[in-house]
């Protein structure tokens, strides 16, 4: 058998997921097959056909999950409306979640079809193909099958499946649901979630209270490392927060190119609520509303809600210690301190709307851009400053990738597609992006950052 299940969640309440199955396809098409994840998770790929990858030849009946959010900060009963687990793969002692994205209409899908575009589904397998390889804890995605359907979204396209890896899809969101609409087992799921993912908390005194310490100190982390290298998630509502810290659900999602902490390219973030340099406090306000979801918790253990509320007061130091941190390594800074530094180069780069990725490379290595903005006096004097304290080369090779996802390389691959058939543009960035951290062609097509005005006009969907 290509998997090997052995499905937890379906031990608690069933009013958190519902039975389904995923729709008939006729002929599905393997697309692509991620040869790496499949070892990791010990799949053979032999045994990866289409008809099992799209969920036609099941192990076991699949659920759909139950969950609530605030989306864009209205709350709403929500549930997997175009997803579904096939089970909960273990390998070598570790658990992982393998879902189906794209699979057919399940009893939270509401008013729509539970498809997928192939163009969709296409980038979200880039997308956290890149995250993976940029050292970003992330879904994975093992597979991309083509369904013999067309779904109409912006344009009518072939569809599509999505064979998504997690360590679980469990999120903010979850717990919302539990605390409003099965309470009564929100103690229990709480244990579940632990157990599973946090199991080293059931040595400590104050469990409750350490795992939402956990949680807050492995999303910091997350959304530090989108900071690095330019990410924006572009819906972090709280039904797309990993309760792991791993980033997920890639639909309107783009990286930065020229430095703007405004910017956003979701076509439904109409007030930038999800911008680029919003993304620190919408996950401080998103903290916020998990801590209310563990608010009943109150009154079935011993913790109590100040005492939740006073961890969420640590918040603004944490994020400030690991963003320095962080942006100190990308400088080659090794050592503490040097925030005035650090707070002096973003305000040049908020002045200069410079290239984010290609600074730092040309930070390390000057006259590698022709770019007139790297031959200022200014720059000069900074990179001069930094010199005295930084610029460690080693340190600066581990935080700086030397490629990412241009926004319009990407629709230049997904177009290729769609109007050919041909993924050589597709599986060229993939190639570039199995190793974003080493130089093939310093100044090649891949560093180059498109016109501003692209950016200015590009947007990006979330294609439900």
């Amino acid at each position: 058998m290509p998997y090997s299940f052995d499905t937890t969640y379906k031990n608690l309440d069933s009013n958190l997921y519902s039975r389904v199955t995923p729709k008939s396809i006729a002929n599905p098409e393997t697309l692509l097959l991620n040869d790496g994840l499949c070892a990791d998770l010990g799949l053979d790929t032999a045994e990866l056909n289409a008809k099992i990858l799209a969920g036609q030849d099941l192990l076991e009946e699949p659920i759909a999950q139950a969950y609530a959010g605030h989306q864009y900060g209205s709350f709403t009963v929500l549930g997997d409306g175009r997803a579904m687990i096939l089970g909960e793969h273990v390998h070598e002692s570790n658990r992982y979640d393998i879902q189906l994205k794209g699979s057919g209409r399940t009893p939270y899908s509401g008013r729509g079809d539970g498809n997928a575009t192939v163009s969709s589904m296409l980038r979200e397998y880039l997308y956290s193909y890149a995250m993976q390889n940029l050292n970003i804890k992330t879904s994975r995605s093992l597979a991309v099958v083509e369904t013999d359907e067309a779904v109409e979204r912006r344009r009518t396209e072939p569809g599509a499946i999505l064979v998504r890896v997690m360590n679980s899809h469990i999120r903010y969101g979850t717990f919302q649901y539990v605390a409003g609409q099965a309470s009564d087992e929100l103690q229990r799921f709480t244990d579940y979630v632990i157990d599973r993912h946090y199991p080293q908390l059931n040595a400590k005194d104050r469990t409750y209270l350490a795992f939402f310490d956990a949680v807050m100190q492995s999303s910091i982390e997350m959304v530090v490392d989108w900071l690095r290298v330019g990410f924006i998630h572009g819906v972090m509502n709280t039904d797309n927060m990993s309760i792991d810290g791993e980033t997920f659900d890639y639909g309107p999602c783009a990286f930065m190119n020229y430095y703007d902490e405004q910017a956003v390219f979701s076509s439904i973030d109409k007030h930038g609520r999800y911008a680029f340099g919003n993304q620190r406090p919408i996950l401080r306000w998103n903290l916020e509303r998990f801590a209310e979801a563990l608010q009943p918790l109150c009154a079935q253990s011993a913790l109590t809600y100040d005492e939740l509320e006073d961890k969420l007061d640590e918040f603004e130091n944490r994020f400030d210690a690991q963003y320095y941190t962080m942006m100190r390594k990308k400088l080659g800074i090794n050592s503490d301190g040097e925030d005035e530094l650090v707070d002096e180069f973003i305000e040049w780069l908020r002045k200069s709307n410079a290239d984010y990725t290609n600074t730092f490379l040309e930070l390390e290595t000057p006259g590698t851009f022709d770019d007139p903005v790297f031959a200022t006096a200014e720059f000069d004097q900074l990179r001069n400053k930094l010199a005295a304290v930084g610029l460690d080369e080693e340190l600066m090779q581990e935080a700086n990738p030397r490629y990412i996802p241009r926004n319009y390389l990407v629709e230049k691959a997904l177009d290729e597609y769609l109007e050919t058939g041909s993924l050589s543009k597709f599986k060229g960035l993939l190639t570039v992006l199995e190793n974003p951290y080493t130089s093939k062609d310093m100044g090649s097509q891949f560093q180059q950052p498109p016109p501003r005005e692209f950016d200015s006009e590009y947007t990006t969907y979330c294609n439900t």
